[in-house]
C-alpha cells in the first residue's frame, strides 16, 4: 500500500505526517522545515513514484542525513568524504584500448580542466597504486566543502558514495555539470563495455535509477540555492 503523507503548519513550522503521526528522522527528530517547499519535495516524491516505504524517498534520506548526522557533527562527515579523493573514479584511467582512452579523454580530463579553473589540481594515472594528490588542492577542496549548507552536503555526500568521484559530486552539487553528463560520466566505462557486447538488464536498471536519482538531486540543489539567495 503506498504512504498518503499530508503537510501541516504548526507554530511556524511545516512537517508531513502520515495517519496523524509525525515523519521523522531515523534518530526521531522533527524536521521542522521553516517553510513548505522541502518537505513538499518528499511529499509530491511519494505521491508520484507511489513509495511504500520512506526509505525509498530520497529527499527524506538527504533531510535525514543533514539532520541526524550533519548538523551533529559535519567536520566528521567531510572528513570521511574527502577520503574517496585517494581512489576517485575520474583519476584512474584505461591507455587502452584507443576508443575507451579518447573517451577519458574528452569527458574525464574536461572535469579535471574545469577544477583546475578553481586551483584544484588533481592528477590522473593509468596504474592501480593511490596517487599521492597535491596536498594543497586537497586542503583547498576541504576549505570549500566546509562552507556548503548541510542540505548541500548531505546530497554531495549521497551522490559521491554512488559514483564513487568526489570530484564529479563537487562539480555537480556546485552546477558545474548537469545530471546526465554526472551519469554519463560515472559509467563511462559501463556504457563503454555496453556498446561492445551488450547490456545486463541489471546493470541497465541499475543506472536508469541513479540517474533518476541524480535529477531529484539535482532538482534539489537548485531549489536550495534560490533559497539561500
Amino acid at each position: 500500500m503506498c504512504l498518503k503523507p499530508k503537510l501541516k503548519n504548526s507554530d511556524g513550522f511545516f512537517n508531513l505526517f502520515i495517519n496523524n503521526k509525525e515523519i521523522k528522522t531515523p534518530e526521531k527528530a522533527s524536521f521542522n522545515f521553516k517553510n513548505n517547499v522541502y518537505p513538499d519535495l518528499i511529499l509530491k516524491e511519494i505521491k508520484k513514484f507511489k513509495l511504500k516505504n520512506l526509505n525509498q524517498s530520497i529527499y527524506y534520506n538527504i533531510f535525514s542525513l543533514a539532520k541526524d548526522k550533519i548538523l551533529v557533527d559535519k567536520q566528521k562527515y567531510i572528513e570521511e568524504v574527502l577520503k574517496y579523493i585517494y581512489t576517485d573514479l575520474i583519476c584512474y584511467w584505461e591507455n587502452k584500448p584507443d576508443d575507451l582512452y579518447a573517451l577519458q579523454l574528452n569527458n574525464w580530463n574536461l572535469q579535471l580542466k574545469k577544477l583546475k579553473k578553481e586551483e584544484l589540481n588533481f592528477d590522473y594515472t593509468f596504474n592501480i597504486i593511490p596517487i599521492k594528490q597535491n596536498k594543497s588542492s586537497i586542503q583547498l577542496l576541504k576549505n570549500k566543502l566546509i562552507q556548503l549548507d548541510d542540505v548541500i552536503l548531505s546530497c554531495l555526500l549521497i551522490v559521491t558514495k554512488t559514483t564513487s568521484s568526489l570530484l564529479l559530486s563537487y562539480l555537480f552539487i556546485t552546477n558545474r555539470i548537469k545530471p546526465t553528463d554526472l551519469y554519463k560520466n560515472t559509467y563511462l566505462h559501463e556504457i563503454w563495455q555496453s556498446k561492445k557486447w551488450g547490456i545486463v538488464e541489471e546493470e541497465k536498471e541499475k543506472r536508469e535509477s541513479d540517474l533518476l536519482i541524480f535529477k531529484k538531486i539535482y532538482k534539489l540543489i537548485k531549489i536550495n540555492y534560490e533559497q539561500q539567495n
